[in-house]
């Protein structure tokens, strides 16, 4: 759709970042901010303006640290575009692809970490629909980012989504069955929790069909059973996600965050979350400062940018 080097409105296209079934993302520059954005070009660019704004807009509502976070919303030349946090990392995908498998202490950070957001999005009443690794980004400092609300849904005084959506391995029974609930989202989160540890989705075959019907039954050999490494207490979380039976499942997000607390030994209010979101904070504040006007890197206790002159 866009070429390197191509200017469209403000932004100039630096390079393609990938392109899925349902759109194209490319990396670009905001010239008249000079920072570095994320714009995602839908595939089908509708004439109905409220259809192509149904992802920006659920994700604008969402306002969380590991859910990346949506700008703008624009259309220059009959081309409709969002404009989204550029994250400089890889795709969990990616990740599993190069390791296999994942350190244990890492994954369950990153559970922890998808967990929050997804959390957060279900407060919003918002249900993602299609949490899969290629939809989550681990930037370069370890940060999750929730990405990809393109099959989202708001559920608005309904008990669930009846479009049937989402990518085969990480559906829930329920899902194919076009009843995507909250509960659906922490089916799916135990599937990546599920590969990060043992390197494949619990349930994987190239028919849809026949992954529908080993959910039903409940036929997924726990993850221990495969890596007796793995505590019986993780286990038994991640299978408790996996249950066929949605009233089996963990109910909320944060009830997978409790009780990874609780095996941790910490206090599950706080202490977990408390414990990533410092860590966080830690990397940033070792981050070299920046001149806001040039965005060249600036010596320690600078009052002047070397480079443009600026006063800081």
């Amino acid at each position: 759709m866009f070429l390197q080097e191509q200017k469209v409105g403000k932004y100039q296209i630096l390079r393609s970042l990938g392109s899925g079934g349902f759109g194209t993302v490319y990396l670009a520059k905001d010239t008249w901010l000079n920072i570095e954005v994320a714009l995602k070009v839908p595939h089908k660019q509708s004439t109905e303006l409220f259809k192509l704004l149904k992802e920006p807009r659920l994700q604008a509502a969402l306002d969380h640290p590991n859910i990346v976070r949506m700008i703008a919303a624009e259309k220059e030349k009959k081309v409709f575009f969002m404009v989204m946090e550029y994250v400089e990392g890889k795709t969990l995908e990616i990740i599993l692809e190069d390791k296999k498998v994942i350190d244990f202490e890492v994954a369950i950070d990153y559970i922890i970490q998808i967990a929050d957001g997804v959390g957060h999005a279900h407060a919003n009443k918002i249900i993602h629909r299609d949490l899969r690794p290629s939809n989550i980004i681990i930037s370069r400092k370890n940060t999750v980012k929730i990405t990809d609300f393109g099959t989202s849904a708001w559920l608005n005084n309904v008990p669930y989504a009846s479009t049937r959506i989402g990518s085969p391995p990480y559906m829930a029974p329920e899902q194919f069955l076009g009843k995507a609930s909250y509960r659906s989202d922490i089916y799916s989160i135990g599937c990546m929790f599920y590969e990060m540890l043992i390197g494949r989705p619990p349930i994987y075959d190239t028919d849809p069909f026949k992954i529908l019907e080993k959910a039903q039954m409940g036929k997924i050999t726990p993850p221990r059973i495969t890596n007796n490494k793995i505590p019986k207490e993780i286990d038994k979380i991640i299978m408790k996600c996996l249950d066929s039976d949605m009233d089996h499942r963990f109910q909320s997000a944060s009830e997978i965050i409790h009780s990874i607390s609780l095996f941790r030994g910490k206090n599950p209010k706080t202490t977990e979350l408390d414990d990533i979101r410092s860590r966080i904070k830690a990397r940033e504040k070792k981050q070299k400062q920046i001149c806001w006007n040039c965005r060249w890197p600036l010596p320690p206790k600078a009052k002047i940018c070397p480079k443009c002159g600026e006063k800081l």
